[in-house]
């Protein structure tokens, strides 16, 4: 595990502590009444403790079945962390039995609490009980509790449950290495200048922190660090003149240098929520903020009232008490499932290295024998294949019933490298599938039919073949002749070969999803980008879904390149 993807327990995260949110145990799914003794209490988080491992499991188990790669969503930190809870717990209901002298047996499901909660408690100390109760109300477990419910209850397309993100300049790393999973703690990265942020979601483009900080513990810290709330109408100062009210911190200055100590811990998380997200792009666009509080209800108290307009001032959407509703465990959990084609344009521009795939026997043939002429490349592919079928769950679903095109330099080159080394087979899918003689005069369902005589694999009816090859070039020269593109698509088109060039930026100028595997290229132009923004925050470069994997013909033998 990356240390970048650590979930720590809500005290080393700050300000979202459970032992500071100890109003009563109730579980955040709950509206009855939390119970009163250590025994009762024990067996009560024991249950809800299960609940959420469970519900946690369910996920993991969805995201098994559903995506090629299920590392892309990291929950393991996150359950391990419950598990843990979980343990602690189970330690602590056995001290609360063996304080009340009940040592009998446990139910065979391992529930707490059994017995009569009367008698035990009257076997044990008030001092033993007020031990246990003080161990048990600081359990980490309705911090957990209130992540789960929001991620379940208000989130899509999510990606992680708890990563760290860094906005030291020298050392910060795109949001997309860290979807990815490659992304690793470096050891000159300084944990002062990062942030934990507890869900991301909406396929790494929102953030989402959890405090469950309650009213009374936040006015007490505002009491213990000195903040006030006064009117500025006398003495003409204040913050942006809000109603002649003003929030007074008792820390000097805005840089990194300051002397932190007495600034209020909400404030210091917005302010650092609003630099990790100023140092991290997502598709070209810093991720949208958003902090939920769910036991603060906004309009009670005027001085909270004016800490959270002052996070808001960072540009950061504030969720209160309020504005939860609903009962996030009748949710779907298939909406947490990532969404990765939610940008596809209604027409695919499809590059020369999943045209590749396409037609390729490896995509096709569901036992394919690993032949001695075959690179290490396509063994390893083969295997691959074997577990998670590209076609069916990636390409089919990703295409699904878009209209596709592809250039013709794409074209032209995939039908090249098919002539030269691709297998009959591959030969017939490409004329198949371009709709090249002697499949020219065919219609569509007859398409499809001759197809699947070539697959292993049910092709779906809605695919759209033949792919329309376009002539690109004119159109990109005549986009730049109207300055359609920003002036670092010339620096972006010196680093391209013809055919890449073609691909990517015909569909730059067209506006249309490219979906390649070409991860590269696409680092490539996001990087001249992010080089030659100039200040410019709306600067986009083209739309690129770039596919996990590839599939080499078939017909390439072991000592081609």
């Amino acid at each position: 595990m990356s240390p970048d993807s650590e979930l720590p327990t809500p005290a080393q995260s700050g300000i979202t502590t459970a032992s500071t949110a100890t109003d009563g145990q109730a579980s955040l799914y709950s509206t009855s009444s939390p119970p009163e003794t250590s025994a009762q209490i024990a067996g009560h988080l024991l249950q809800q403790c299960r609940n959420l491992l469970a519900e946690v499991d369910a996920l993991q188990g969805l995201l098994a079945q559903r995506l090629r790669n299920p590392q892309l969503v990291e929950v393991r930190q996150f359950r391990s962390n419950v598990t843990a809870e979980l343990r602690m717990l189970e330690k602590l209901e056995q001290q609360v039995r063996d304080a009340s002298g009940d040592n009998g047996s446990r139910d065979s499901d391992g529930g707490g609490g059994g017995g009569d909660d009367a008698s035990e408690q009257a076997q044990q100390t008030p001092e033993v009980e007020m031990r246990l109760l003080h161990a048990l109300r600081s359990s980490n477990l309705p911090f957990y509790q209130a992540v789960w419910k929001i991620a379940r209850g208000s989130c899509t397309g999510l990606i992680a449950l708890g990563k760290r993100f860094y906005w030291d300049g020298e050392t910060k790393r795109s949001e997309r290495a860290a979807v990815e999973g490659r992304g690793k703690k470096q050891p000159n990265k300084d944990k002062r200048k990062s942030v934990f942020v507890d869900i991301i979601a909406d396929d790494g483009e929102e953030w989402v922190k959890v405090s469950t900080i309650s009213e009374s513990r936040l006015l007490f810290e505002m009491a213990k660090k000195g903040w006030e709330r006064e009117s500025d109408e006398d003495e003409g100062t204040g913050s942006e003149g809000e109603g002649g009210r003003t929030i007074l911190q008792n820390f000097d200055g805005d840089g990194e240098d300051s002397d932190e100590d007495d600034e209020l811990e909400l404030i210091k998380l917005a302010r650092d929520l609003k630099r990790a997200a100023d140092a991290t792009r997502v598709r070209y666009r810093h991720p949208r903020l958003r902090v939920v509080i769910p036991k603060i209800e906004e309009g009670n108290v005027p001085e909270i009232d004016d800490i959270l307009r002052e996070m808001r001032s960072y540009g950061i959407k504030i969720e209160c008490q309020e504005s939860l509703s609903g009962d996030p465990t009748t949710a779907n959990l298939a909406r947490l499932l990532p969404q990765p084609f939610k940008r596809f344009t209604p027409t695919l521009n499809v590059d020369c290295t999943l045209l590749l795939a396409i037609v390729s026997d490896l995509s096709h043939v569901k036992d394919m024998p690993p032949l001695p002429n075959f690179h290490k490349a396509i063994l390893r592919q083969i295997e691959v294949e074997k577990q998670q079928p590209l076609l069916s769950t990636e390409l089919w679903p990703a295409m699904g019933e878009h209209n596709l095109i592809c250039t013709k330099e794409a074209a032209t080159r995939m039908c090249d490298i098919v002539e030269t080394i691709g297998t009959a087979t591959e030969k017939t899918r490409t004329q198949i599938m371009m709709g090249d003689a002697p499949y020219d005069h065919c219609d569509h369902n007859t398409l499809i039919q001759k197809f699947q005589e070539l697959s292993e694999h049910p092709v779906p009816t809605g695919w759209k073949i033949p792919i329309r090859v376009v002539e690109a070039q004119s159109v990109i020269d005549a986009a730049k002749a109207q300055d359609k593109l920003p002036s670092v698509a010339d620096e972006i088109a010196k680093g391209l070969s013809d055919i890449n060039h073609s691909v990517f930026m015909y569909g730059w100028v067209t506006g249309l999803m490219t979906v390649s595997s070409n991860r590269t290229i696409d680092r490539q132009i996001e990087a001249t980008i992010e080089k030659n923004r100039q200040g410019n925050n709306d600067l986009e470069g083209p739309l690129v879904w770039i596919c996990d994997t590839a599939r080499s013909l078939a017909g390439k033998d072991k000592d081609r390149r």
